[in-house]
């Protein structure tokens, strides 16, 4: 039997771009429910009908933290405060979960679901069984990695301080009736930081590389843009220097965090290469979180593939300067080799050219 893995990330799926009242809602990201319809048809279709194809949502599929629980975005999550907040997502994008479901009922296929920083919330058991009640089938969870036939699956999160969730501390308990989630620092500052600035300026967190768009926010809306890294910085030190039972602070994250924001970090791509090298298990490693989409071959041979993100990305780097969205995954076939299947970076752009292979450095 044919078997294949398609992998995708960083949907950011919010309660829709329509709210209640009619009026847009604008921290929703996610705007391509038709083009994943259409995607997940083609791999339960045709040549695909019969094949084992296991779908990877490879983390940040939803953007929990930035939906408002009773018109409050609260950095403190309790299980049934998420639980209502993943409610509010399957309502808004009805599509998305009908495509999981007609996906999901069709021969020899299944779904992995990865956390990432902006869907920890996942973590709770009542939001797995309702997701997996929504697409009435079996969903494997897993918290941060998964490996099969040496391919290393994970969103990314945890290689940077700043959103990197603690393993051996997921929930916050002291002082508390009930269990809370325990949040990067970075999802913090989301939180309280950027959502009141995205109603002003919604494209505020779209823009990469972050240090190019402060370098020309500096320059053509000065004042502001001096204003918003103040007001970070102090921030920063107001929190990470201070006590809360709602969050968890000690000196060496605050001061990896504080090299980080200071743009002295090691890139993804240096980790994963760090990582193949410390570990011959390994022959790819696949992750997201990063919203470019990357294809890297190192040499030994061994590959790292990023899956982008199908959100609206406007980038200042010359190599993909502009405004636009692509939708890019990775294909990882089994029919060459199946004990070492290779990953292929691809992008998705419709039913008319489903399979076109996206390398780009």
């Amino acid at each position: 039997m044919a078997k294949y893995k398609i992998v995708v990330s960083d949907f950011h799926i919010g309660k829709g771009k329509v709210l209640p009242d009619g009026s847009v809602n604008v921290l929703e990201d996610f705007l391509a429910d038709q083009q994943f319809t259409e995607f997940l048809e083609t791999y339960s279709s045709g040549i695909y009908y019969e094949a084992e194809v296991e779908l990877i949502l490879l983390g940040d599929i939803l953007n929990l933290i930035q939906v408002d629980y009773r018109g409050y975005y609260s950095p403190v999550l309790t299980e049934e405060i998420s639980l209502e907040k993943l409610r509010a997502c399957i309502k808004g994008h009805s599509d998305f979960f009908q495509a999981l479901r007609t996906f999901a009922k069709t021969p020899n296929k299944k779904i992995t679901y990865i956390l990432g920083n902006h869907d920890a919330e996942m973590i709770w058991d009542k939001c797995k069984s309702v997701f997996e009640n929504e697409v009435a089938a079996p969903v494997l969870f897993k918290n941060f990695t998964y490996v099969v036939d040496g391919i290393l699956y994970e969103h990314g999160q945890q290689y940077e301080a700043v959103n990197r969730l603690d393993p051996k501390k997921l929930f916050i308990t002291k002082g508390l009736r009930e269990p809370i989630l325990n949040l990067p620092w970075g999802s913090h500052f989301i939180i309280n930081f950027i959502i009141p600035i995205k109603f002003q300026r919604p494209a505020i967190d779209k823009v990469r590389p972050i240090g190019a768009f402060i370098r020309w926010s500096l320059l053509t809306d000065t004042w502001w843009t001096l204003s918003m890294l103040m007001r970070g910085f102090f921030y920063f030190f107001a929190t990470r220097f201070s006590r809360s039972l709602y969050r968890t602070t000690n000196l060496v994250t605050t001061f990896k965090i504080l090299r980080e924001i200071l743009g002295y970090k090691v890139s993804i791509t240096d980790s994963v290469q760090r990582l193949l090298e410390s570990n011959l298990d390994y022959h790819t490693v696949i992750m997201g979180h990063t919203h470019h989409a990357e294809y890297k071959q190192f040499e030994d041979g061994r590959e790292y593939l990023n899956t982008g993100t199908w959100t609206e990305v406007t980038s200042l780097s010359l190599s993909t300067l502009g405004r636009g969205t692509r939708y890019t995954y990775a294909f990882v076939d089994y029919s060459t080799n199946p004990s070492r299947p290779h990953a292929y970076l691809r992008e998705w752009r419709g039913r008319w050219h489903e399979q076109v292979d996206f390398y780009i450095g």
